[in-house]
């Protein structure tokens, strides 16, 4: 859903160039780092890299009675890569190198690479200068778990990946035909989408589309809360004899609806 998409972008423009990977962040790349047949660890990247995902996520607990806008506990994995063949040539000594650190190309100087890498994530996303990254901690309610995985393969090219998978609370789904309050987590992100560039411009444009819902604020307010008729009817919304105007609270989701039932 929407708080998923920007909770992953703001993620992918947090860590690029903050990282010894550079601008080498990836989103959602299905072929960053695979698993073949034979169980071997494969990559089709040329150098390394990270890669962002939305996993899986649960809303479950306290839930609103019908609440298919609640996100609930999101698993954001940042997967960070590197082979045996992304290294650089020392030009005086012809040696081997790993690219950023300047150390020969064994296998422990690629597991000090991804823990470096590691290490500039975490700064990145806490930086308070990192506009992203504070887009990105608005956009979540607390981190509940933080789990660090290490994999590595030997068959082929030698490969190793570290893992990081940050299981946080998402935010609500923005509310449906309700204006975007000003300097929210979601219109900042909205906002830096826009003029990020004319693919991410049109992103933003079909986000906001998403966010439309016709003129009926009582259709609105109903599809929100996954209402039946039988309760709009009980709410006095749309019976004639109903009261003059109804105040709905949506919660987590913005500000209280007043709604006129239907003549």
């Amino acid at each position: 859903m929407l708080s998923r998409l920007a909770i992953r972008i703001a993620t992918v423009e947090a860590l690029k160039g903050k990282t010894l990977v550079g601008d080498n962040v990836l989103d959602s790349e299905i072929g960053a780092l695979d698993v073949a047949a034979d169980g071997s660890i494969r990559t089709d990247t040329q150098k390394p890299f990270l890669s962002v995902y939305t996993d899986g996520s649960k809303a479950e607990g306290d839930l609103d009675a019908r609440a298919l806008h609640d996100c609930g506990r999101l698993d954001l994995t940042i997967e960070a890569g590197i082979t045996a063949a992304m290294v650089e040539t020392d030009d005086e000594t012809g040696e081997s190198q790993i690219v950023g650190i300047g150390i020969p190309a064994a296998d422990p100087a690629m597991e000090m690479y991804l823990d470096c890498v590691d290490r500039q994530v975490v700064t990145a996303l806490t930086d308070p200068d990192n506009e992203w990254a504070d887009i990105w901690r608005g956009l979540s309610l607390r981190i509940v778990t933080v789990e660090r995985r290490r994999t590595a393969d030997a068959t082929g090219v030698r490969i190793a990946a570290h893992q990081t998978v940050i299981a946080l609370d998402l935010l609500p789904e923005p509310a449906m035909a309700e204006p975007i309050e000003a300097g929210t987590p979601f219109d900042r992100f909205l906002a830096k989408l826009e003029v990020l560039s004319d693919v991410a411009a049109t992103q933003a444009q079909v986000i906001r589309s998403l966010l439309e819902s016709g003129n009926d604020p009582r259709k609105a307010m109903q599809r929100w809360l996954a209402l039946s008729g039988a309760e709009m009817a009980a709410l006095g919304l749309g019976e004639p004899d109903g009261p003059d105007e109804v105040e709905i609270e949506i919660g987590g989701a913005g500000p209280a609806v007043t709604v006129e039932p239907a003549p």
